[in-house]
């Protein structure tokens, strides 16, 4: 049994838990909505992928055009490495999303979490902090090289 967690910048739906629980190899699921929309779920991976769990979530929401993922774990039963992005400042959020969004996608990245909120874009510019997006990932599937191949090519 594999285990997911999405945490999304949406608000949640009374319904999201049953629809989860009623799709096949999706075994148990917690919602917790605050300010943000926090999923986590254990599945049977021979079942159901990561992937299809998150285009469920994304289509029921009706979020699917809209970037929301603001981070995620794959909860991996190997040994990862890490991988830091730093940046003085962001496009904007609809970029940093869709950033998070194509990483989720990338075989071998495993977590992805930052220090971003939701205040970021509304301070001032020189009271923001640097934005800081730690990676961990399968040292299997993807190595240094290719992981700052990874960050040169998102759009953040």
């Amino acid at each position: 049994m594999k285990e997911l967690y999405i945490s999304l910048d949406t608000w949640g739906h009374k319904e999201l838990k049953d629809y989860l629980m009623s799709l096949e190899g999706i075994f148990e699921v917690n919602i917790e909505d605050t300010n943000k929309l926090d999923v986590y779920l254990k599945y049977n991976s021979n079942l159901i992928t990561p992937k299809i769990i998150k285009m469920e979530i994304l289509l029921f929401l009706n979020v699917v055009k809209i970037p929301s993922l603001l981070s995620f774990n794959k909860y991996p039963e190997f040994k990862t490495l890490n991988y830091t992005i730093v940046r003085d400042d962001l496009c904007c959020e609809y970029c940093f999303k869709g950033a998070i969004d194509d990483l989720f996608e990338i075989e071998g990245i495993e977590q992805v979490e930052s220090n971003f909120n939701e205040d970021y874009l509304s301070q001032n510019y020189e009271d923001r902090e640097k934005i800081k997006i730690n990676i961990k990932y399968n040292p299997n599937l993807i190595d240094s090289d290719t992981m700052k191949q990874i960050e040169l090519n998102l759009n953040i």
